[in-house]
């Protein structure tokens, strides 16, 4: 691409499909044409009528693309079917389809912004996230970029995408009567229930009958076990249904003393007394991934610890699940 001048008078006629590198304003000082606008053949008489003594642009050559039409092809490049891409001036915005759980690819993201003249912007991975909610922007950064860089971006492919929250089956068990409005309505922000509450025995055979007397629910919530006592009858009667033992303590403050374990296709989870209440503890991040990628790893509950600090000022979990309802 070749930058040119052009004073008035000086042919602009020929100024078709150059690109405008800075406003063009009428002499109420009304802009007509924007910065990065294409002329065309039939803008060059209101081009002529405008205020300017002095024009500068951009002559494209043949492995050149223009600013909007390279975003538009870098947006829908790196889209999956859950966002949809909308113009915004020289930015183009990723929107989600749905309410769900945003996930970027974050090492494609970091090859795209690698390359010249590439820009996109995501919300932080694995956040909630609601239908219409802007959850990326693409854009090229000059008034044109080279066909090769564009393409470069292409073959990365979509990184960015929304998997819908799967409401569960929910059963609740507790030790001694307590408050669980806090629980309830973070649980209803999901479109999930506690479809039954159960008094938490106190021996392992008895809890393993109330546990296998609930057939159909897939997450169980268990409160009131001592996280720090092996012996806890709660771990006995998981052992002896054959459950493994997931974690043990999570890297996240509230909430460390979270525990995570499966049985069949049912996922058991021990909230410590925090969990019950509506303020942000580590149930607040496994919850939502669970919901939208149906099971939890080892690496996924390790690696809540970047950004597990959820006290004092880092309340975007719960503000972010609030504005998804």
């Amino acid at each position: 691409m070749n930058a040119i001048s052009i004073h008035r008078g000086g042919g602009e006629e020929n100024l078709v499909g150059c690109i405008l590198c800075h406003d063009v304003r009428t002499d109420r000082n009304e802009i007509v044409f924007r910065k990065g606008h294409v002329i065309r053949a039939d803008d060059v008489p209101l081009l002529v009528a405008c205020r300017w003594i002095e024009l500068h642009l951009l002559e494209l050559g043949s492995d050149d693309i223009a600013q909007r039409e390279a975003g538009e092809r870098l947006a829908r490049s790196i889209s999956s079917e859950s966002v949809r891409v909308v113009p915004s001036g020289h930015r183009h915005l990723l929107k989600a389809n749905q309410r769900g759980l945003l996930k970027i690819d974050v090492d494609s993201l970091a090859r795209l912004n690698c390359l010249s003249n590439i820009a996109v912007c995501t919300l932080w991975n694995d956040q909630p996230v609601a239908e219409d909610q802007t959850v990326a922007e693409a854009q090229i950064t000059p008034l044109a970029v080279a066909r090769t860089t564009l393409e470069e971006a292409e073959r990365i492919g979509p990184c960015v995408r929304v998997l819908p929250f799967v409401p569960r089956e929910v059963v609740l068990w507790l030790r001694n009567e307590r408050r669980i409005d806090g629980l309830s309505e973070k649980l209803r922000r999901f479109g999930c229930s506690i479809r039954e509450t159960i008094e938490l025995a106190g021996d392992a055979p008895a809890i393993r009958a109330s546990f296998e007397k609930q057939a159909g629910a897939t997450i169980f919530l268990i409160a009131g076990t001592n996280a720090l006592d092996p012996l806890d009858p709660v771990f006995d009667a998981l052992e002896q249904m054959g459950a493994t033992m997931r974690r043990i303590g999570m890297p996240v403050h509230p909430g460390t003393l979270l525990w995570f374990a499966t049985w069949r296709d049912v996922t058991i989870i021990g909230l410590p007394t925090c969990g019950l209440t509506s303020q942000t503890t580590a149930f607040d991040l496994v919850l939502p991934k669970l919901l939208a990628e149906g099971k939890l790893s080892a690496h996924d509950l390790a690696a809540m610890g970047h950004g597990g600090i959820l006290r004092g000022a880092s309340r975007q979990v719960l503000e972010s699940v609030d504005h998804v309802r």
